[in-house]
C-alpha cells in the first residue's frame, strides 16, 4: 500500500491516526507522507489557505479575500447576517477547515479543481491531488479534528449538486473520492430541492437517509466560493439532530481581480508570500511540524 492509498477494509482511519501520532505532533505518519508527497508533486503552485495577513486582506473565517477594515469577507458576512436574522446562528457549522487556494481567473490549482471533474481528466494528477488533500485534512490530521470536536466523527456528508448543475442526479467524482477516503464511516445522504441561489437557506436541502447524528458530522465539499450552500447544508444537518458539524473543503476559490481592487500590489504580494505550507493543520490553524519554512501570517 502506498501513501496515496487507504485500506479501509483492514483498519479504521480515525483510530489509526491516534496510534500513529508522532510525539509532540498531532499529524499522523500517514499524514506526514501525504504532506511530503503533495509538496513534491504540486508544491510549486499549491498555496495553503491562511486566515490572517499583515494588511488584513484575509477572512479569519474562511481565508477568502476581504477589505482591510471588514471583520469578514462579504460571503461570510452575508451568511452570518442571514442566519442571525432567521434566528439560526446556532445552526452554522462549528468549525471550518480548508486545503488550498484556487485563484480565479487563471491558476494551475483552479485548473485542477475544474479538471478533476472531467470524465477523462487532462492530467491523472488532478484526482490524485484532490484525494490526497482531502485525506490529509481529515485523516492525516484526524487527531486534530478529534481533539477540537471532543471525539471522533459519527458520520459524514457531501454537499449535493443543486438542480441547475449539469451533475444534478448523476454520480459526482468527488463523492467517489470522498467515499474511498472515509472508509466505513456512515454517510448522510442529502439532496437539493432547488437551484443555486448563493444565499443561506437550509430549507433548500433535505436529508434522504441518515445514521445516528449524535456527535460530530463531517461535511465535505470540493470547493468553497461564497459558502452559502455549504453552511445551508450544515444548518440542515443540525436541524436533523447533529450535535456538531465540521466543514472541510479541498479548495477555497478566490478572485485575483477583487484582491487587486483592494490594493494594486496585493496580488503580487499574495503570489510571492503564499506557498504550500508543510505541516500546517487546517483544524488548529497552525504548524505541527518543527522547522516548517512557512509562517502563519503572510505579508499580503
Amino acid at each position: 500500500m502506498t501513501f496515496w492509498e487507504w485500506d479501509v477494509r483492514s483498519r479504521n482511519p480515525w483510530t489509526c491516526c491516534c496510534r500513529q501520532a508522532h510525539r509532540g505532533r498531532m499529524i499522523s505518519r500517514y499524514g506526514l507522507a501525504l504532506d511530503r508527497a503533495i509538496d513534491s508533486m504540486a508544491g510549486s503552485y499549491l498555496k495553503t489557505v491562511r486566515y490572517k495577513s499583515v494588511h488584513g486582506y484575509l477572512c479569519p473565517e474562511c481565508g477568502g479575500f476581504k477589505g482591510a477594515t471588514g471583520e469578514m469577507c462579504r460571503g461570510c458576512s452575508l451568511i452570518h447576517g442571514s442566519a442571525s436574522a432567521m434566528g439560526a446562528g446556532h445552526l452554522l457549522a462549528d468549525r471550518l477547515a480548508f486545503g488550498v487556494y484556487a485563484p480565479e481567473p487563471r491558476s494551475q490549482s483552479l485548473k485542477m479543481m475544474y479538471g478533476y471533474k472531467d470524465e477523462h481528466p487532462a492530467s491523472p494528477d488532478y484526482r490524485t491531488l484532490v484525494r490526497a488533500i482531502l485525506a490529509l485534512g481529515i485523516v492525516g490530521h484526524g487527531d486534530c479534528l478529534n481533539a477540537v470536536a471532543g471525539g471522533s466523527p459519527v458520520a459524514w456528508a457531501m454537499v449535493p449538486s443543486t438542480r441547475q448543475s449539469p451533475r444534478y442526479g448523476k454520480p459526482h467524482p468527488f463523492h467517489e473520492i470522498a467515499t474511498s477516503v472515509m472508509g466505513g464511516l456512515p454517510e448522510v445522504e442529502i439532496t437539493a430541492s432547488e437551484g443555486e441561489k448563493r444565499r443561506f437557506d437550509p430549507e433548500r436541502f433535505h436529508i434522504e437517509s441518515a445514521p445516528d447524528l449524535n456527535g460530530n458530522v463531517l461535511l465535505l465539499d470540493d470547493s468553497w466560493v461564497t459558502g452559502a450552500n455549504v453552511q445551508s447544508v450544515a444548518a440542515c444537518l443540525k436541524t436533523a439532530g447533529a450535535e456538531q458539524v465540521s466543514i472541510y473543503c479541498v479548495a477555497r476559490i478566490v478572485n485575483y481581480n477583487y484582491l487587486e481592487s483592494l490594493s494594486p500590489d496585493a496580488v503580487a504580494l499574495f503570489q510571492k508570500n503564499m506557498h504550500y505550507a508543510g505541516g500546517f493543520c487546517p483544524w488548529n490553524r497552525k504548524r505541527e511540524i518543527p522547522n516548517s519554512n512557512v509562517g502563519l501570517c503572510n505579508r499580503t
